[in-house]
């Protein structure tokens, strides 16, 4: 059985393993390169787990299978008074393993309930443009194309186009 669950406190290396499992199994998908984060040292991990317990302004969705993790959601509000009604959904990921069971949608409805409770109205995220299995989640959950950015990002030499997505809640 699959738990899914927000990140604690004390497991930064909990969250390095599965962002960097991400990163692995699915590189062009993430605007970080493996390599990047893989450079980050245990202290910065404390502290971004420290920081991503739901209890600010920032939630890490964690999923685990018998204690290894298989997937992860992201989600910060906005800070200032005019932009706190605004979050964005990051990081998304589940192992291809695991897919196909209703984790992803777990994890990704998880973190918008954790928005609601907060009062946020539109939640933003980008996808690489055509990625065919996180749209047709974020398709099902009520997210909307905005607008797509042909130059959103340059991978391996080539442009590469982002879709910028919203859901009003």
């Amino acid at each position: 059985m699959i738990d899914v669950r927000s990140i604690q406190a004390d497991e930064g290396e909990l969250l390095r393993e599965v962002r960097l499992a991400a990163l692995k199994s699915a590189p062009a998908a993430f605007l970080e390169t493996y390599d990047e984060v893989a450079a980050d040292p245990a202290d910065v991990w404390a502290a971004r787990a420290a920081a991503s317990t739901g209890e600010g302004d920032q939630l890490i969705m964690v999923a685990l299978d018998e204690g290894r993790p298989v997937g992860m959601a992201g989600i910060a509000r906005e800070i200032g008074q005019r932009r706190r009604h605004r979050a964005t959904l990051w990081g998304v990921w589940l192992d291809p393993a695991h897919r196909g069971r209703g984790v992803g949608r777990q994890l990704v409805s998880t973190a918008l309930d954790w928005a609601r409770v907060r009062e946020v109205r539109a939640v933003y995220l980008e996808v690489v443009e055509n990625e065919d299995p996180s749209w047709s989640l974020y398709g099902r959950l009520g997210f909307v194309r905005r607008e797509v950015d042909p130059f959103g990002a340059h991978v391996d030499g080539h442009d590469v186009a982002l879709e910028h997505l919203v859901l009003v809640l």
